[in-house]
């Protein structure tokens, strides 16, 4: 790909761009700067601009809701919803393994709640069960309001990297 290419797709997208997608385009350049500049791990986290929060025994994550995030009903898409917890069980899960060793999700079950709204969505996860070569976490999602919107558990197999 040649980056003549992507600036004409880009000028194109700008012409007759609306708020809203000026604020997508927008997060989309910041998130891939954010991945560029080693904030985020991965693309994904950059561009839904998830921000971290570890602490003992749990770990959180937020990211905020907008027109990026939402689906065709104006609600928080229910995928991203479930990226979002499968990243912050994830997370806490390779916080526990052994140096040289990952922790990768083997199994992840949702139940969707309410729909998610409002200015920002909290994730939680929490450890359930720590053993030798599996980890079970469960996370919960928030609206900013506190209304759960979310509940998951999620195994994750413990591998040598």
């Amino acid at each position: 790909m040649k980056k003549q290419d992507v600036q004409e797709l880009f000028n194109q997208c700008m012409e007759q761009a609306t708020a809203d997608e000026l604020k997508v385009i927008h997060q989309l350049l910041t998130g891939v700067q954010r991945k560029k500049q080693k904030y985020n791990d991965s693309y994904i986290s950059a561009i839904l601009n998830m921000e971290k929060f570890p602490s003992d025994n749990e770990y959180k994550i937020s990211i905020p809701i907008n027109t990026l995030t939402d689906n065709s009903l104006g609600i928080v898409h229910g995928g991203i919803t479930a990226t979002v917890l499968d990243t912050v069980m994830g997370t806490l899960a390779n916080t526990l393994v052994p140096e040289g060793y990952g922790a990768v999700t083997s199994n992840l079950a949702i139940h969707f709640i309410a729909p998610g709204k409002g200015e920002k969505m909290e994730t939680i996860a929490k450890i359930i069960h720590k053993g030798t070569n599996t980890l079970v976490i469960e996370g919960t999602a928030f609206c900013d309001n506190g209304k759960k919107i979310a509940h998951c558990t999620g195994t994750f197999f413990i591998i040598k990297k």
